[in-house]
């Protein structure tokens, strides 16, 4: 197996200020060995390891020293080399320092002794009495779980830019045009909140005002609107009568366009070379995804950003202006700032992106980077309020721990950073954190079960706040070292990175294609519930159908409320949702509600406006398909002149009584039906009756601003009138005036899905 120049960026430099050994070492008067504990103490460990090989071949024999030696090795993940040196050390002493018995199990499972591997953790930590953790370390429990989270991906293979060099990290770049995209739904969906929230507060004043004024008008402040001829009023009150209008559904752009990695490929035959490896520093690089999930046209990241020392790891703001990433800080700067011990250290970098280049950079201060510590690795949640990253602070023994730092909007951090506690950190090394859009933890470990080598892990909190952790399974890990994954969860394609046979450089980019979820052993989705009143009686509402619309107004699930009124359902997390609550006879209620975290609950009580209840006189009236509306709010006949189909003056007052119903309920339509008295020809008063119905129409809907499918109707002539006044029959004039009318007949429109 090949020394991975990434190891120098996992393992933080790993600063061990000393292996709890015995002086033995540092005692001996022998100047090769005092040389080779001074380069392994300035983690030269290339050179240290040529120095302890030259010793144990003059037959020096010491578990310190093969330990040590195994670490040279361990250090740059040639775990094949590193095997045989815990296994003399092991069998040269029975009391070694703990963090060896886990180098120890990582490197057996690294060479395929699984078995081997696992049940030296476990006999471990029942030794350290941690039955749970020795329970997860028996073979039986962990193949189970692995086998559990394998087989859920599809199309893995070389990403398309691995060179022969190192190549790894790869972080994913915001497509800037689905950024302005999502500025615009942003916008679009606050105007329609504010809509909402107009439409809500203007029911709640209709149901305190539910009855008809002094002058026998329905109370209604958008009356002058209603009634305006200006088209631009006239579609705006469209909308508010149809929401479905107010927000079209959109063709979400990909989320992401490009990633930018970590490569020594250009770094040549005279580069400047890492004592830790002796291998060629890293740069950062972009090349564009395509459709298939591929990445090609790399090019060097333009800008300040590559120095000539290392930099990898990097993690883009969500509107892809800033980037943290992870830079190696020479022994010399650190010396002059601290006056301590001459020693490399990773360190967090911010830069901005002007004109396309990436400048201004500055290192960050504490508490993410702290004197005579590393820290690297960063990664941003969704909504950018939370960094993670890797650090060996507050370590005695060589291995890092996953740490997460408030960030505030304005760019800045808080004053403190959290360790994400002992569910996430082990005996081991925890590094390479990435946050997907849902809020799952992904990372890498070798102090979890794995298969050998670092594993990708994900973790997420349950109800009570506490982090589970699964094995990603295979083919994602393997016996090598897998690192560095990342997922759009839009696409489900995503990255990783490792040093597995059969790749092309030292460590490699994989592209994958997710095709299962992860695991976990409780509900990653929120939960939201509630049950549904009537706002009047607040009497329970069955059988109301709810429908769950996304951010793009695209329709997402239907469900249904019980008998008992009750609904509950779950949805991914951290996303935004409104939700349209319908029943025939109720006026559609739509809520919008921001996105949950992982396993959250939320109860979303709603009252629906009951449109078939009115009050008429300081009575209820309850309105039912069929019934006459004229009769039923005893307004007044809507009245023709003779031989005429204009609308009398009095009457618009009438209609405008109608277009006020109706636009207070808009599960209500109404079939207009006209009519004439017998006087004159029969096919006349038929052609008659015909006009009046469509000028009433015209009316309701350009006047009133009433939807046209809301609205029909025809005339009826002569063939139905209310009293015997037909042909030849002598009739006052009052009575022929009964029958050129004009009926409105209610009709229950179904919920618009």
């Amino acid at each position: 197996m090949k020394i991975k120049i990434h190891r120098i960026v996992v393992l933080l430099f790993c600063l061990v200020t000393s292996m709890s050994f015995s002086q033995d070492l540092t005692k001996k008067n022998d100047k090769k060995l005092a040389k080779a504990n001074a380069q392994y103490e300035n983690f030269s460990f290339f050179k240290a390891g040529k120095l302890y090989e030259q010793l144990v071949k003059k037959g020096y024999k010491s578990a310190e020293i093969y330990g040590r030696l195994g670490d040279t090795y361990f250090f740059n993940a040639d775990y094949v080399k590193a095997l045989p040196w815990y296994t003399k050390m092991m069998e040269e002493s029975a009391s070694n320092p703990p963090e060896y018995y886990h180098r120890y199990s990582v490197c057996l499972r690294a060479n395929d002794q699984y078995k081997q591997g696992l049940e030296i953790m476990s006999a471990f930590y029942e030794k350290a009495g941690n039955k749970e953790q020795a329970q997860n370390w028996t073979p039986d429990v962990f193949f189970k779980a692995v086998e559990l989270q394998s087989n859920r991906y599809n199309d893995l293979g070389d990403a398309g830019i691995n060179s022969a060099s190192s190549d790894f990290g790869s972080a994913l770049v915001p497509n800037e045009e689905a950024i302005q995209q999502a500025l615009e739904i942003a916008k679009i969906e606050k105007r329609e909140k504010a809509r909402i929230i107009r439409e809500n507060a203007e029911k709640r004043r209709r149901e305190d005002n539910n009855k008809l004024g002094a002058k026998g008008e329905f109370l209604n402040k958008n009356k002058n609107a209603a009634n305006s001829k200006d088209p631009a009023k006239t579609a705006e009150i469209d909308k508010i009568q149809n929401p479905e209008s107010a927000i079209k559904p959109i063709v979400k752009l990909p989320k992401y366009s490009d990633v930018i990695y970590a490569t020594a490929k250009d770094s040549g035959i005279f580069a400047s070379k890492h004592s830790w490896n002796d291998k060629p520093f890293l740069k950062l690089y972009t090349a564009q995804i395509d459709e298939q999930g591929k990445l090609r046209n790399e090019k060097k990241l333009s800008g300040e950003i590559n120095s000539k020392f290392h930099q990898s790891t990097p993690v883009l703001t969500s509107n892809g202006l800033t980037m943290y990433f992870t830079r190696l800080v020479p022994y010399n700067e650190t010396k002059k700032k601290t006056g301590g011990k001459p020693i490399s250290h990773l360190k967090i970098f911010q830069a901005q992106k002007v004109n396309n280049k990436w400048v201004n950079v500055r290192e960050l201060p504490a508490p993410i980077n702290l004197a005579g510590t590393s820290s690297a690795h960063p990664a941003l949640s969704p909504d950018n309020s939370e960094l993670y990253f890797v650090s060996n602070r507050k370590k005695q023994i060589s291995d890092t721990d996953l740490y997460v730092v408030e960030r505030k909007k304005g760019g800045g951090f808080a004053f403190t950073a959290a360790s994400l506690g002992e569910e996430i950190n082990t005996y081991g090394r925890e590094t390479f954190p990435f946050v997907d859009d849902s809020g799952i933890l992904y990372f890498s470990s070798d102090g979890h079960p794995g298969l050998g080598g670092l594993d990708v892990f994900a973790a997420a909190k349950d109800s009570n706040g506490k982090y589970a952790v699964v094995n990603a399974g295979e083919p994602i890990n393997s016996v090598s070292d897998d690192f560095a994954y990342a997922i759009d969860s839009d696409s489900k394609r995503g990255f990783f990175s490792s040093n597995r046979k059969g790749g092309k450089g030292e460590d490699d980019l994989y592209q994958f294609l997710e095709t299962k979820s992860i695991v976990f052993p409780f509900k990653l989705n929120p939960i939201y519930s509630g049950t549904v009143k009537d706002s009047l009686s607040g009497e329970i509402l069955p059988e109301v159908e709810i429908i769950i619309f996304n951010e793009l107004n695209e329709k997402i699930k239907t469900v249904t409320s019980d008998a008992s009124g009750k609904y509950s359902l779950d949805l991914p997390p951290l996303k935004n949702y409104s939700f349209e609550f319908n029943k025939k006879g109720y006026a559609t209620e739509r809520v919008f509600v921001d996105g949950l975290k992982i396993s959250e609950k939320k109860e979303i009580p709603v009252t629906l406006f009951n449109e078939l209840s009115v009050i008429v006189d300081d009575k209820v009236v309850t309105l039912n398909e069929g019934d006459n509306l004229t009769d039923k709010l005893k307004l007044s006949p809507i009245y023709f002149d003779y031989g005429g189909y204009t609308i009398r003056k009095s009457s618009k007052l009438e209609l405008d009584k109608i277009i006020n119903l109706m636009k207070t309920r808009p599960s209500i339509a109404i079939e207009v039906r006209s009519h004439t008295d017998s006087r004159g020809k029969d096919d006349y008063n038929m052609r008659l009756s015909k006009n009046r119905a469509k000028t009433t129409m015209d009316y309701i809907v350009l006047e009133g601003g009433i939807r046209r499918d809301r609205v029909w109707g025809d005339g009826y002539g002569e063939t139905q009138l209310i009293n015997n006044c037909s042909n030849g029959v002598k009739c006052t004039e009052k009575e022929h005036e009964l029958n050129r009318r004009s009926e409105f007949i209610m009709v229950i429109k179904e919920p618009k899905n």
